[in-house]
């Protein structure tokens, strides 16, 4: 029985081997209509309020926001979206640096990171994912109405390659590098 649980624990040490392992870093927003202090201010603070930030700088000469995650948290990128919307603003682009140790994607090709479908669209062939990468989040709730008629036609297709699209996840997340 002893040699039963050894084998087992064993197993399941080498499987997690072959997850990938990543950490998300920090995220840049744009935000639309931002106008002066008090309306960045009120954007910071509800980002703030959520778990997984560390911390807020908002730019309001540029209309855009960078956050620093907490480091080991479950970073929930559509609270970041709803956040903005609550502050009584849109978002205009939304992109997150991810820490990869090693992913080799392709187009089409949808990765499972902490229960969360990302579906990358737009990619070369064979690309080797390493280290800090930007990925730009798309959809309508993380971009300009007029941007999102661009990347559309990109976020219908199912996934080719790696896990299937069809896999129970928390969130489904259309993805491209910057």
């Amino acid at each position: 029985m002893k040699t039963f649980r050894i084998l087992s624990l064993l197993f399941l040490l080498i499987i997690a081997q072959l997850k990938t392992s990543a950490q998300f870093a920090s995220a840049e927003i744009g935000v639309d209509g931002l106008t002066c202090s008090a309306c960045t201010r009120s954007v910071e603070m509800s980002i703030r309020k959520l778990s997984f930030v560390d911390s807020v700088s908002m730019n309001l000469e540029h209309t855009e926001g960078k956050i620093i995650f907490k480091k080991g948290a479950k970073v929930d990128i559509e609270k970041i979206a709803k956040a903005v919307e609550d502050a009584g603003f849109s978002l205009r682009s939304l992109s997150a640096e991810i820490i990869i140790d090693d992913l080799k994607t392709s187009n089409d090709f949808c990765w499972d990171y902490q229960n969360n479908l990302y579906h990358f669209v737009k990619m070369p062939e064979n690309t080797e994912l390493k280290g800090p990468v930007k990925l730009k989040f798309i959809g309508d709730e993380f971009m300009s109405n007029k941007e999102f008629k661009t990347w559309k036609m990109y976020c219908t297709s199912m996934c080719n390659s790696g896990t299937p699209a069809n896999a129970p996840h928390s969130k489904n997340y259309y993805v491209s590098l910057l």
